[in-house]
């Protein structure tokens, strides 16, 4: 071996061990250290212990038993959804730990005194001793394709085609108002109806938005395509009378929304499916104002026979 070679290999060699004494004699390690290695430090609370239920923690409620998958429960006990994890977020803005109930609605849960906030409330639950704020979510009855199978988001694309559809459901009402001449291959829930689509058995799927984007999220090719009613808009409860708590958490419902927080979770959840639905009804589908109100009312109470069989979805566990 050519001498000049020699010495610098001994020079490296030199140089490694050196490295790695020094390494040894500091303690350190060139490994990276996992999650539970890593001490978390502490911040400070933006509320004060007064305007909590328990100190230093943000006790929320919401629905697990309404409506999968803004509210559910794991196969370990753990609740999760898109509403946990904007309560996550939250609680993280605000400095403070996190503990769930379950309730049903917010006179339930923060009118009992139950929790420091619902999330989930529709404005129909604002009263005098309730406040309602924020646009947490929009759903609507809406439709599901194949990309690019419909190049025009109306409803006169749907004649000669066939719509899978869960019988008795808010989207099969849907259709029918809208005077859809569709051939409805109604199916008894919607994983049964993304099925069909995937086999070739249906051109589309007609069902919850924030349902059906969640299971498309399981198939390579197929995109929400537009709604097919009036939007329905949910958002956080607290105590009217609790000013601080409500001025705190309003601000960082404001932060998490401004600095893309809200919505990476959003995403999380349901894909594509766009934050906001206000341009997303299907040109021909007309919307009786009449009926808007009763809509907006019952945002946060889905028919029962929406209700989804998730088993075997991979879940989001934020």
């Amino acid at each position: 071996m050519d001498a000049a070679l020699t010495g610098i290999a001994k020079r490296m060699m030199t140089a490694v061990a050196a490295l790695a004494l020094a390494l040894c004699a500091c303690g350190c390690s060139l490994m990276t250290p996992t999650r539970a290695e890593v001490e978390q430090q502490p911040q400070t609370p933006l509320v004060d212990a007064s305007a909590l239920i328990q100190e230093g923690t943000l006790t929320v409620a919401l629905d697990t038993t309404g409506a999968a998958p803004q509210g559910m429960v794991d196969q370990e006990g753990r609740t999760t959804g898109y509403y946990a994890d904007v309560a996550r977020a939250l609680a993280d803005n605000l400095g403070l730990h996190i503990t769930f109930v379950d309730a049903a609605s917010a006179s339930a849960s923060v009118g009992e005194g139950a929790a420091d906030i619902f999330i989930g409330a529709s404005g129909s639950e604002a009263t005098d001793e309730i406040t309602v704020f924020g646009s947490c979510l929009e759903n609507a009855p809406a439709l599901f394709a194949v990309e690019g199978s419909m190049p025009t988001p109306a409803l006169t694309a749907l004649e000669g085609k066939t719509v899978a559809v869960q019988e008795g459901s808010a989207a099969q009402d849907a259709l029918n108002k809208a005077g859809s001449t569709a051939e409805q291959l109604v199916c008894s829930d919607v994983n049964e109806c993304f099925e069909a689509l995937a086999a070739g058995r249906a051109d589309c799927v007609a069902c919850d938005a924030t349902a059906g984007s969640y299971l498309a999220r399981t198939y390579d090719n197929i995109a929400f395509a537009g709604t097919l009613d009036a939007t329905t808009v949910t958002g956080v409860a607290t105590l009217s009378s609790n000013s601080e708590l409500a001025q705190q958490v309003g601000a960082a419902f404001d932060s998490i929304s401004a600095d893309g927080t809200l919505a990476a979770v959003h995403a999380s959840w349901y894909g594509s499916l766009p934050l906001s639905l206000s341009d997303t009804l299907l040109s021909g589908v007309t919307i009786k104002a009449d009926e808007d109100d009763e809509q907006q009312d019952v945002a946060d109470a889905p028919k029962a026979d929406d209700e989804l069989d998730l088993s075997g979805i991979n879940e989001f566990d934020g």
